[in-house]
């Protein structure tokens, strides 16, 4: 607009010295340089007539340059946006191992022995077992991410039930077992790999040869605990809220033997032949856990720099407030661990102190790729934003508003669910962040564009001509959804205001609408020679009307009808 109005004026102020040289009679015979005062006045009030601009495209008159942080979307509506990059963090659910190596006591059981003072033959001789094997596991230095625990499913080290035949002196004694189950307690539930055994009810051990199984020194039948209940009585985890990484896994309780073991064969004189029943194990790892869980998560979001905006939007009074600021985050959990984090919005912006604004409960889903979250503050607009998930911020317009150089993200607080989830131990999961400000630009009340520029150079066309008062009119049609006021002083060719010059225009165009407009600029002290252009200042407001309406590189203004009128003529030295 401002180019326009600019040509159409000293297209007008030439024009009108055209027509007072044009008026003037010469006889070419005469040497016009050598004694001839070549001063020439018109006098009276002198009109140009009216003339009227093309559709002024907003595209062309805020001439956005590649790379700025306005762009326009495949609709032509302008939108700031500007990308704050990426970040990523690890959740870590350390190892956990439970160690076990003395947590089980074994029974001893007598058998047969030999005092008879020479060797003997052991008929077979039944053993009735009835005994208990304890369990007292404490196994300290877990994780401090688990506060909870639910079960743990565990793959154990080394692991089996040991029959050992104790023999004494000179014995060849066998042994043959029969009828025999090993029951666990309720908490724990395992497998075995020993074909001639079989685990039933999930915690039974039970031999499954009916004619029995013999052994003559040991009998190691392997087995593996495949989880633990933390809800069965017996076992427990005690979390130590004062001490990082040194809570307890307590296992305690009884191991049921029950069955027959029978023995024969010959020994010597003062030869014995005793059981010992047991269980071994190294280690019982864990590998997947149900529990509440605390990891440390750190967020880190970096600061997103605002640059490359148009000129309109970088004076120093420029004020935006926009109907629904939009910020998208996109995140990867792969993790299954659901997050919540709370962050400040800080504002930057150098010589002012603005004002941040809190978000809080954004919720990043267990094992999501690429989900967007829209961060924005109109509810009324939920419509017109695609992403997986939409918050809204009733002030998230504050960050925005004075237009700042950078946005730094404070004061990140995560929290995970107080809730039991299943997650494998020994296992880092990747979280990866991006966001970016992506907003339309709509323009609601509060609203204050402001930008000014220089309308000048008319020196040179102007430099030889008097005149008293220049006065214009025309019909402007505002087709922005922004009201514009325009306000403007008188400037000589070093960009100084004239103090004599009174610059008086009445321009006052809502949005969408068109206004007769008029201005005049004129002088106080006889003459405004000296003038090399207007210094305007152009001031834009949003409105409720409007407040839905994006700017558009399509909408307009366009000046119909303008008048040019010179009151009380031109004087021109032609000298």
């Amino acid at each position: 607009m401002k180019r326009n109005f600019k040509n159409h004026a000293v297209v007008g102020v030439c024009a009108l010295g055209l027509i007072g040289l044009n008026s003037c009679q010469v006889d070419d015979a005469y040497d016009l340089d050598k004694d001839i005062d070549m001063t020439i006045t018109v006098g009276g009030d002198i009109t140009v007539p009216g003339s009227s601009t093309d559709e002024m495209m907003l595209k062309d008159l805020l001439e956005i340059e590649e790379g700025s942080t306005v762009t326009t979307d495949e609709n032509g509506n302008y939108m700031l946006k500007q990308d704050g990059g990426s970040n990523s963090s690890n959740i870590e659910i350390p190892r956990v191992s439970i160690e076990a190596t003395s947590g089980f006591t074994g029974v001893d059981i007598d058998g047969v022995s030999n005092n008879t003072g020479s060797s003997i033959d052991i008929p077979a001789t039944n053993i009735g077992i009835d005994e208990n094997i304890a369990i007292d596991i404490n196994s300290d230095g877990i994780t401090s991410v688990l506060k909870e625990l639910v079960y743990v499913k565990t793959n154990c080290v080394n692991t089996s039930v040991v029959i050992d035949l104790n023999k004494v002196g000179t014995s060849n004694v066998s042994a043959t077992m029969s009828d025999f189950e090993v029951v666990f307690p309720e908490f724990m539930t395992l497998e075995t790999s020993d074909s001639n055994w079989e685990v039933t009810d999930g915690r039974v051990l039970k031999l499954k040869n009916s004619e029995g199984q013999k052994f003559s020194d040991d009998l190691r039948v392997p087995i593996n605990i495949t989880k633990i209940d933390f809800e069965k009585a017996g076992a427990e985890y005690i979390f130590n809220a004062n001490a990082k990484d040194n809570n307890v896994i307590k296992l305690n309780g009884e191991i049921a033997l029950k069955g027959n073991i029978s023995l024969e064969g010959s020994m010597g004189n003062g030869a014995s032949a005793g059981l010992r029943i047991d269980v071994e194990s190294s280690e019982i790892e864990v590998e997947e856990v149900s529990a509440v869980v605390d990891p440390e998560i750190d967020i880190t979001i970096d600061p997103v720099e605002i640059s490359d905006l148009p000129d309109f939007l970088n004076d120093e009074n420029a004020a935006i407030e926009l109907t629904d600021p939009r910020l998208f985050f996109t995140v990867t959990n792969p993790s299954p661990i659901a997050v919540k984090f709370g962050a400040t919005l800080k504002p930057i912006k150098t010589g002012m102190t603005l004002e941040s604004v809190d978000i809080k409960d954004i919720e990043i889903p267990a094992g999501c790729e690429n989900y967007v979250i829209c961060i924005h503050q109109n509810a009324e607009m939920d419509a017109d934003v695609t992403a997986d998930s939409k918050v809204t911020v009733e002030d998230l317009g504050n960050i925005i508003k004075r237009i700042p150089e950078k946005i730094e993200v404070e004061n990140i607080v995560v929290t995970v669910p107080d809730s039991p989830i299943t997650v494998q131990a020994g296992k880092t999961y990747e979280m990866s962040t991006a966001y970016e400000i992506n907003t339309p630009l709509m323009f609601s009340e509060g609203t204050n564009i402001v930008y000014t520029e220089n309308m000048d150079g008319w020196g040179s066309d102007l430099e030889d001509v008097e005149f008293n008062k220049v006065e214009a009119t025309m019909s402007v049609t505002n087709k922005l959804p922004l009201g514009v006021n325009l306000t403007a002083v008188a400037i000589d060719n070093a960009g100084n205001e004239l103090s004599n010059v009174k610059v008086d225009i009445d321009m006052d165009i809502k949005a969408g609408a068109t206004s007769d407009v008029k201005f005049t600029v004129s002088t106080t002290n006889g003459s405004i020679k000296g003038l090399d252009g207007l210094k305007l200042t152009v001031t834009a407001k949003g409105s409720e009307e409007t407040k839905n309406v994006s700017l558009n590189e399509n909408q307009y203004i366009q000046i119909k009808d303008l008048k040019l009128k010179l009151t009380g003529g031109i004087t021109m030295d032609l000298n």
